[in-house]
């Protein structure tokens, strides 16, 4: 990531400054390809990179998975006695409820929105069966207060709080050892699962988490394609993997880190004063980071970054931040290659309970910290937001990318619809569900097509490729299906693409896509829009928005999995 290829650049400065190379140790549980890292860890060190390769340890989980539909008029889905002293919020999160109930857990879902939402919901089936609350809260957006809190109360053996968090305590932070990790919804990654699953089992206890499935009861209408659970799906293929094959996502490196290659331009500039042009492109571009850079490529940003007042030329025609340079390198905030928080703050009386993006008017309510705040009054000078609390619960929500998902993964998801193959980890209803789903492929064929009829001039098509692939086979589609009259094309994650298709069929389609790749291959770029202004990371905006969209090819599409899966598929059908 930026974060990590700063560290690398900040390394390689400071062996120029100081004459030598120090060692550098990196540690990680969850590293596939040791070359690739060995080799970015190395990167203008000099030094060689040992690896060692730990020994199989054959490590025992406890791991269940259970489904429930959102609507469905028995409370408790998975017994069919009568219930009583329950509930009647949800079934899902009342089965999470028991799950967490006299255990020290966390439970993690895989956005903010969610967390919110789950944190505000097991609170009040607290509320109403007459129990403590014992829910806590981490998140991103959140005071560092609360988050705090939260993590003492984690490290308290003496109670047993169920803390509801995202990422931010799937590692890094010292919370130890819990009895239950619950997991709404599936990983996007394996070693996501693992780092999950890895922050429990104590005094001797093997690793133990549930994940929890909920979706909508499908209508009789619905598509074909939104009637497959593909989160379950999901979580099997992960679990699958790793017990399997041990496989764990290999580490993906930046090609075009633009955004890093703005700010280490200003950070050299003003940490060593003047420099001609020749000895600035040479100290940036020998940073390992930037060795895929080309001269050109840097020497566009170097004339935008000169037009934008970012640097400027003196009369001995050398380099020196501009005014607008100055600005950035002058705060505290340049340093930090991640996005700066431009949210509100929200304020209880003297108490910050954390940020959000847009600040709704006075007397309207929004959701934080697993509780509801009506709007007092407004400071949008200084962004502030001043609450009080409510009763209830409302959901909300933050702009945000939820990561990728590999190939490796869909392919497996494929073979696990396509089996028959019994998993004991699954509870009664995620069996159920996943037979059920099974059955609807095999009857719709989609477990012998990968382009299936739904009807009309209606296809869905499931190339089963992950998400780089997805999107560069996505913009394929939509630049090259004009042959085939293909329009008002839609898509779910990197799971199907449904389209009308007017003069074609899943032969044709898939010929079609074959021709269009040829024997040259795929050309990202062309697949670029010359209107995309693909901004993503904090200097982005500074960025030209050629170089912007040559990035965005490089590094956010990928060609070489898709000419295999064109002719894979069509030799199937042939």
């Amino acid at each position: 990531t930026d974060r990590g290829n700063q560290i690398i650049c900040q390394l390689c400065r400071l062996q120029r400054l100081i004459g030598s190379s120090p060692r550098r140790i990196g540690l990680s549980a969850t590293v596939s390809d040791l070359d690739t890292a060995a080799k970015w860890l190395s990167g203008g060190s000099g030094h060689e990179v040992s690896a060692p390769v730990c020994g199989n340890t054959h490590t025992r989980w406890k791991l269940g998975a259970e489904h429930f539909y959102i609507q469905n008029e028995n409370i408790d889905q998975t017994s069919t006695q009568p219930q009583t002293n329950k509930s009647s919020l949800d079934a899902g999160y009342e089965y999470v409820y028991d799950c967490t109930k006299g255990k020290k857990c966390l439970v993690f879902s895989n956005s903010r929105e969610e967390t919110e939402y789950v944190t505000a919901t097991l609170r009040q089936i607290a509320a109403r069966r007459g129990e403590r609350d014992r829910f806590i809260i981490h998140h991103g957006n959140l005071s560092s207060s609360i988050r705090e809190e939260a993590e003492m109360r984690l490290k308290n053996d003496d109670n047993k709080d169920t803390a509801c968090a995202t990422v931010t305590l799937e590692l890094g932070i010292d919370i130890g050892r819990l009895e239950r990790i619950v997991q709404m919804g599936a990983p996007t990654t394996v070693s996501g699962f693992l780092q999950r699953i890895g922050r429990s089992g104590r005094r001797g206890e093997p690793p133990e988490m549930m994940m929890i499935f909920r979706e909508e009861n499908p209508l009789p209408n619905t598509p074909l394609p939104q009637l497959i659970p593909w989160e379950l799906l999901r979580a099997i293929a992960i679990v699958q993997l790793y017990i399997e094959e041990r496989f764990i996502e290999p580490p993906s490196v930046k090609k075009m880190p633009m955004s890093l290659l703005f700010q280490q331009t200003l950070s050299i500039l003003t940490s060593s004063g003047a420099l001609s042009v020749p000895r600035l492109a040479e100290r940036i571009l020998t940073l390992p980071p930037f060795a895929n850079v080309e001269k050109e490529d840097y020497r566009e940003l170097l004339i935008a970054m000169l037009q934008n007042d970012y640097l400027e030329m003196t009369e001995e025609k050398e380099l020196i931040p501009g005014l607008a340079g100055e600005k950035l390198t002058s705060s505290f905030k340049f340093y930090a290659v991640f996005k700066d928080s431009e949210d509100f703050t929200v304020r209880c009386e003297s108490d910050e309970i954390g940020t959000i993006t847009t600040p709704p008017p006075v007397g309207d309510r929004f959701a934080l910290a697993g509780r509801v705040w009506e709007v007092e009054e407004l400071d949008i000078s200084r962004r502030l937001v001043y609450v009080h609390k409510v009763d209830g619960k409302m959901e909300i929500a933050w702009p945000g990318d939820y990561g990728e998902i590999h190939t490796r993964i869909l392919e497996k998801m494929r073979d696990v619809l396509n089996s028959d193959k019994q998993y004991p980890y699954l509870k009664p209803n995620a069996a159920r569900r996943l037979d059920v789903a099974r059955h609807l492929a095999r009857n719709t064929g989609m477990t012998e097509h990968s382009v299936v009829h739904l009807g009309g001039y209606t296809w869905a098509f499931f190339p089963w490729l992950g998400t780089r692939s997805f999107r560069t086979i996505r913009k394929l589609i939509a630049r090259n299906g004009s042959d085939l009259k293909i329009s008002r094309i839609e898509y779910e994650g990197c799971y199907y693409i449904t389209f009308k298709m007017e003069n074609g069929n899943e032969k044709a389609f898939l010929e079609h896509m074959a021709s269009v790749i040829g024997n040259n291959g795929i050309d990202k770029y062309s697949l670029v829009n010359v209107n995309e202004m693909p901004v993503f990371d904090k200097y982005d905006p500074f960025i030209p928005s050629e170089l912007l969209r040559k990035a965005y090819a490089a590094d956010r599409l990928r060609d070489d999995e898709i000419p295999h899966r064109i002719n894979e598929l069509l030799d199937k059908i042939r």
